[in-house]
């Protein structure tokens, strides 16, 4: 991991960083440090600290080789339009790495990867991935990203765009790091109604989300553990009727994937709910988006092959940027 010093371009300009006594440097005295071998691009403490101390309490619960199914590995090839099989040997940007659950897969695919997180996960994801001698793994920001622009093949960024202070801006300085006949796959969460209307003729996690984010950083995880201790059994015990289970999501904020994924036990089914209720509730940024919106978006950048549909996280979206000659 990080071997490539050649990889590292300065986040505020096209120049390119060295290795110096701990730090990545340029000509223009700008400094970057190293934590832990990981290139750090911005502050420890952000708006994405909930995620990152939330990824280390499941470090392993998302990764396909600890699931034993292939729910990453799909999910990932969906979005590349089944382009999957073809990332050997290429040059891939991943943002928002998370843990480290589609560097995985990238890395298990063959391809070269650069992978960014805005939150301390990323060294979650060293544990998980970094023996790896084709990742390449710093903690940076989507909107000032420290590679080089036009140097993909593949730009993937899944679970990430709702998250962030402006989603339009995200998708267009992800479509700037591809190259021409590059392709790009990101999803988003959609706008319907069940999010809009309050419970009980929408769902509950809205709620719940506002008494999250209005008690301090350090509590918002033992509350939602309580909260989800309090639902799972009722849902575990209703688990077979999808029709109990829209009738709890009026009152219950607990993700339950029993209908979704065919994990092994009630303690992995456990794990999923607890790590994605937090994830739900305890995202500073929470946007939400149209086919028609993203679709407009990518029509803006001029990309060619587009396709923007329902499915997974909400909308998921494929294109290509143009060949140029």
């Amino acid at each position: 991991m990080n071997e490539d010093p050649t990889r590292f371009y300065d986040p505020s300009g096209s120049e390119k960083l060295s290795f110096c006594d701990g730090f990545l440097v340029s000509s223009t005295e700008a400094r970057y440090p190293i934590v832990n071998g990981i290139p750090r691009f911005v502050s420890s403490d952000n708006y994405s600290k909930d995620f990152g101390d939330q990824w280390k309490k499941f470090p392993k619960t998302q990764l396909d080789s600890y699931v034993g199914i292939p729910i990453s590995e799909d999910r990932l090839n969906r979005c590349l339009n089944g382009e999957l099989s073809l990332v050997k040997g290429m040059r891939v940007l991943e943002v928002g790495s998370g843990a480290g659950r589609f560097t995985e897969v990238l890395l298990k695919h063959g391809a070269i990867v650069d992978s960014l997180d805005y939150s301390n996960a990323v060294e979650v994801n060293a544990i998980n991935n970094g023996s790896s001698d084709r990742l390449t793994l710093v903690q940076g920001d989507i909107r000032s990203m420290p590679f080089l622009k036009e140097g993909y093949d593949y730009v993937v960024c899944l679970g990430v765009l709702q998250h962030t202070p402006d989603p339009e801006e995200g998708i267009e300085k992800l479509f700037e790091m591809l190259r021409p006949g590059g392709a790009m796959a990101i999803d988003h969460y959609p706008l319907n109604w069940r999010i809009i209307w309050p419970t009980p003729i929408g769902e509950s996690i809205s709620l719940y989300r506002l008494i999250t984010l209005a008690l301090p950083q350090r509590l918002r995880f033992r509350f939602i553990k309580a909260v989800v201790d309090f639902w799972f059994p009722v849902h575990w015990l209703s688990r077979r009727s999808l029709l109990a289970h829209r009738i709890l999501r009026r009152v219950s904020p607990v993700l339950f994937y029993f209908h979704d994924y065919k994990l092994r036990d009630r303690q992995m089914h456990y794990e999923w709910a607890l790590l994605d209720t937090h994830d739900a509730t305890t995202d500073f940024y929470k946007h939400r988006r149209t086919i028609s919106q993203i679709k407009k978006s990518l029509q803006q950048l001029d990309a060619i092959n587009i396709d923007v549909r329902l499915g997974g996280n909400g909308i998921e979206a494929f294109c290509r940027k143009k060949l140029t000659y």
